[in-house]
């Protein structure tokens, strides 16, 4: 059996940066998806304007494929997305 080797941390404030930083996570849009993100049309006679594109919920929906997300918290966190790059 291994003899596990424990490791002394002498600099706490870099440290404690580098385990904030395991939550960051950084996504690039193109620009392209970004200028087609918001669509103001109609949908019909009496509904409401559509306020997001297709492409807006695809990339929605990929994001909440891709980390098992529930629906609610997809929400909170495209609108985490949304204010940290605007």
């Amino acid at each position: 059996m291994e003899k596990k080797i424990n490791h002394r941390i002498r600099n706490w404030s870099e440290h404690n940066k580098a385990l904030a930083q395991r939550g960051n996570i950084t996504l690039w849009f193109s620009e392209e998806s970004i200028k087609g993100w918001r669509e103001n049309k109609s949908a019909g006679k009496k509904s409401r304007l559509r306020i997001y594109s297709a492409n807006a919920f695809l990339c929605a929906l990929m994001i909440r494929a891709i980390y098992h997300l529930p629906l609610r918290t997809l929400r909170g966190f495209l609108l985490s997305l949304i204010t940290c790059s605007f």
